[in-house]
């Protein structure tokens, strides 16, 4: 009963976090070390009462309290780090003891951070890694995969810190036992956080020590191995695109009757099992031990109910899982094998992936017969700052304040004619297409000139694009082309309703299913669906959405998921509205904003987009050339055009280039009507467009042709 009553003490001390956080915004520093020290003491005392009566797991669950009061004390007071890392030896001698392994784990990891230094670069306390590794072991023998591979890679930070290679084994085991427990946390926001904690923090750490000690690990077995998992581990994560993935899970569970219940009634049980918890402390003093017992049998019944929903609950998102695979798979990708993607590839292309640190980026290039993995030296925040700021206005890079492109591509062979690039951080929203090309014969080529360039946010969405079948086949299409139009209300676009209509009837007269939404019917598009080979929305767009109402409403892409008797299908995605493709400000956004969340509702294979405003006139210029390209027919144009459809991909190239270098204005005025002043050279009407997801997609039955052969001429 005594060890009871010191623990609930040292509990109801903590409770009181007002006044700890007044005291710290008070500056009483001295008050606020008495009450951790006055905690620990309670629990500590609690422990050896716990201990005297044979209560082996309540007395370790005691001292750990303890030594997580002592560790907060280490962050003011030095000398009890070393009294933490006692502490934490004897919690987890005892849980072991009591077979609570994931106990004992949680012990044994904060023992290895305890002994910390705060010398900046200084040598790691030699206690710190075997402790970790313990926990590592604790955590694997309770089944706790996800809290193994955290200790993993705590340890392989930790080792960085004493000179040697020994942490890249580290690191690269860590990297691979979380991408196995990954699937174990079932619940969105568990991922998010484990993503966050354990990939991003962790390989920030990684990247800048990779930086640093290349020149002296670049002959280390794992070192290739080591840069792909830290450019592509943190990739594949929709944690920096929550709200989609909250979205889609709520959606996806809200249509599912069962897995609604379930988790209505895990509400419910959770309630109740608090509540008991909350009565049995609340009586320990006041009621007998047998009513004491009654409830714990009552709390035991009501823990095991709950193991028993959360098991049913796993079952069911797996079933939710199995029968939309298309979109989960997308939400949050697991990285894969340089040879996995090596096998998705076509021949000619490059598929090149970041991960940032200012001046020395990690980039590994893969094509088909070779992986390069190595620095991007020179690439600073200067360039991709400027670079980013350029794309967004829809201004030319200037060449004389860029980088070479050998230096940000790496090695290049003369056989690759496409490009496939995977941006981070910084680099994610630099106008790819536009950066002057290494080749040395021509200095006002760009690399969109050179290459066909497209944009993914992994390795594993491009494989998965690849390998999943469309939803509808190209040939049980409902229609060949819908298009969709909306001005906002008269803010502007004049020309949406002029685009949508004369590329139904310039490009998709003798499809009797492709039609088109003007501004006035654009809300039966949200009511009856699509299901189009390309889906060509015209309308203004933000980070949150299109504006595809009269009434001013925005529509989020996931706003158009799982409504019975709809669907919203497409292969391609035309967007024109301004800044579609434009990203996130946040330094790491991971491709926020419209483009992502539409590939994965509508299951299209790449989108085409904007990065920058456009004008208006603009879109139903580019809309025409582009959709000429990828049928590779169509009515007669006094410019040279293709002679066979091309994927979506050198679609664009050849859209672009023929507006900034062979259109004349005279022929621009007859193809768009009411606009007087087209300016098809400039760069505000050229250079936003590019390409998210596969470039070899295309709506036609047959394979069209990768690179136009007239391209570079």
């Amino acid at each position: 009963m005594e060890a009871q009553c010191r623990y609930q003490r040292a509990q109801s001390l903590g409770r009181g976090r007002k006044v700890a956080q007044s005291l710290v915004q008070s500056g009483n520093t001295s008050a606020l070390l008495d009450l951790r020290k006055e905690r620990a003491a309670e629990y500590e005392h609690a422990a050896e009462l716990f201990r005297t009566v044979g209560l082996v797991g309540d007395a370790g669950r005691c001292w750990y309290q303890a030594a997580y009061e002592y560790n907060w004390l280490g962050l003011l007071r030095p000398e009890y780090r070393e009294k933490c890392y006692s502490m934490c030896g004897i919690a987890a001698e005892y849980l072991g003891a009591a077979d609570d392994w994931w106990g004992r784990g949680m012990a044994e990891f904060l023992a290895g951070q305890a002994l910390r230094t705060d010398v900046v670069g200084g040598s790691p306390d030699p206690r710190s890694i075997p402790a970790l590794s313990r926990a590592a072991e604790a955590f694997t023998r309770a089944d706790r995969p996800v809290e193994s591979a955290a200790a993993g890679m705590t340890a392989a930070v930790t080792l960085t810190q004493a000179g040697g290679t020994e942490w890249i084994t580290g690191a690269v085991d860590a990297l691979h036992t979380y991408e196995q427990a990954r699937p174990s946390l079932r619940i969105p926001r568990d991922r998010e956080i484990n993503d966050r904690t354990i990939i991003a923090n962790g390989t920030r750490v990684l990247t800048s020590k990779v930086s640093r000690s290349a020149a002296t690990m670049g002959q280390h077995p794992l070192w290739q191995e080591l840069i792909w998992l830290l450019s592509e581990a943190p990739k594949g994560r929709s944690f920096q695109d929550q709200h989609l993935q909250d979205d889609t899970w709520s959606r996806l569970a809200a249509d599912d009757g069962t897995l609604s219940d379930l988790m209505t009634r895990r509400k419910d049980l959770t309630r109740e099992q608090s509540n008991l918890q909350q009565m049995i402390k609340a009586t320990l003093i006041t009621r007998s031990d047998d009513e004491v017992q009654v409830m714990k049998e009552r709390l035991r019944r009501k823990e095991h109910e709950l193991e028993d929903i959360d098991r049913q609950v796993a079952r069911r998102f797996q079933h939710i899982y199995h029968d939309t695979p298309e979109r989960i798979e997308l939400l949050s990708t697991s990285p894969v094998t340089p040879e996995d993607l090596q096998a998705s590839l076509e021949p000619g292309e490059a598929y090149i992936s970041y991960r940032w640190n200012d001046g020395a980026p990690l980039r590994t290039v893969v094509t088909r017969n070779s992986v390069t993995a190595g620095l991007a030296r020179g690439v600073t925040s200067e360039f991709a700052t400027a670079a980013v700021k350029a794309g967004r206005l829809g201004e030319v890079l200037p060449s004389s304040a860029f980088p070479s492109a050998d230096r940000l591509l790496g090695p290049v062979s003369d056989d690759i004619d496409t490009l496939i690039i995977s941006p981070d951080s910084l680099l994610v929203g630099v106008p790819w297409h536009q950066v002057p090309s290494p080749d040395p014969s021509n200095s006002n080529l760009t690399l969109g000139e050179r290459y066909t360039i497209t944009v993914v946010p992994a390795a594993g969405i491009l494989r998965h694009l690849r390998a999943y079948r469309p939803r509808s086949e190209p040939s049980r299409r409902d229609s060949a082309y819908l298009g969709v139009a909306c001005d906002g209300g008269g803010e502007g676009l004049v020309f949406v309703d002029q685009e949508v209509e004369t590329t139904r009837s310039n490009h998709f007269a003798d499809d009797p299913g492709s039609g088109f939404l003007g501004t006035a019917d654009c809300g039966r598009f949200l009511e009856h669906g699509c299901s189009a080979g390309l889906l060509h929305l015209a309308c203004h767009a933000e980070p949150q959405g299109l504006l595809l109402s009269l009434n001013g409403t925005w529509t989020r892409p996931t706003d158009l998921m799982n409504v019975p008797g709809r669907t919203f299908d497409a292969d391609i995605l035309l967007l024109t509205g301004c800044s579609a493709g434009d990203f996130s400000r946040e330094e790491n956004n991971e491709f926020l904003g419209v483009v992502r969340q539409l590939i994965v509702v509508t299951g299209a294979k790449a989108a085409v987009v904007s990065m920058a405003p456009v004008p208006d006139a603009a879109g139903v210029l580019f809309a025409d050339l582009f959709v000429w390209a990828l049928n590779g027919k169509g009515p007669d144009r006094p410019w040279r055009t293709p002679d066979r459809p091309l994927a979506v991909g050198p679609a664009v190239a050849w859209a672009r280039q023929t507006m900034r270098r062979r259109l004349r204005v005279d022929d621009v005025k007859a193809l768009i009507t009411g606009c007087e002043h087209p300016r098809p050279t400039h760069a505000s009407w050229w250079s936003p467009w590019f390409v998210v997801g596969d470039p070899r997609a295309s709506t036609s039955h047959r394979p069209p042709e990768r690179m136009w052969l007239g391209e570079h001429q």
